[in-house]
């Protein structure tokens, strides 16, 4: 990301056969991980960390909100708000408008990540058989990017978009992905329960699953033990 490089590719052969990906990710841990260091005072130590070494875990989706026209605001596993449906436990999500929008956000207030926590993110996958997602843009507190058009993904099986040189996402600051959904939007209730004209109605949506590829870094394993889905 540093150059803003990227690669459109099939998630299952990258990951597997593509030795450009293991250099970008293991250049890219390194910086996280020199963060972490200089950050929290602590050493690393992997998936069990012993009592003075913090530890690493997949990207959840408990550390992001999903769009918020469907859940207002409230993060992957979290309590439902207002008149909203609860979010969802996972990555798949539920869009009930068309056009410009926010696909993934911080989970705290000004869209910032939760504190005591940084991400080594590589890329995104789009898993879903039917791609509705056209453009994507991304920003954090102290840089913007510019559009991507992502609509080269429709050639792919597993599609996914893999950076060049990662991307650190640093505790406390802010992120959003924003992204074009193409429609229409398909006839016939669906789940999601939204705020229509203050009533609480079934609304018509599109599922979409975007998943943040990499692995997250946290500073206190308490935070990481909890129920599997739940909110962090």
């Amino acid at each position: 990301m540093g150059q803003g490089g990227y690669v459109f590719c099939e998630w299952d052969s990258v990951a597997k056969e593509f030795p450009d990906y293991q250099r970008a990710f293991a250049d890219l841990e390194a910086k996280v991980i020199e963060l972490c260091n200089d950050r929290w005072r602590k050493t690393f130590g992997g998936l069990a960390p012993g009592a003075e070494q913090y530890g690493r875990t997949t990207i959840l989706p408990g550390l992001f909100d999903p769009n918020p026209n469907t859940y207002n605001s409230a993060q992957f596993g979290g309590a439902a708000s207002g008149n909203y449906e609860a979010p969802p436990r996972y990555w798949r999500q539920a869009f009930t408008q068309t056009g410009n929008q926010t696909l993934i956000q911080g989970s705290r207030s000004g869209e910032t990540l939760p504190e005591d926590f940084n991400i080594a993110w590589i890329g995104l996958a789009f898993p879903n058989k039917n791609q509705h997602i056209t453009e994507i843009r991304w920003q954090t507190s102290d840089r913007k990017y510019v559009r991507l058009n992502i609509e080269e993904m429709h050639a792919y099986n597993k599609p996914a978009i893999i950076f060049e040189e990662g991307f650190p996402l640093k505790e406390e600051q802010a992120f959003e992905l924003y992204g074009y959904l193409e429609g229409p939007i398909p006839s016939g209730v669906c789940d999601p329960v939204v705020k229509v004209d203050e009533l609480v109605a079934s609304h018509n949506c599109i599922y979409q699953r975007i998943v943040m590829l990499g692995s997250a870094y946290y500073r206190i394993v308490d935070k990481v033990l909890g129920t599997p889905g739940a909110a962090i």
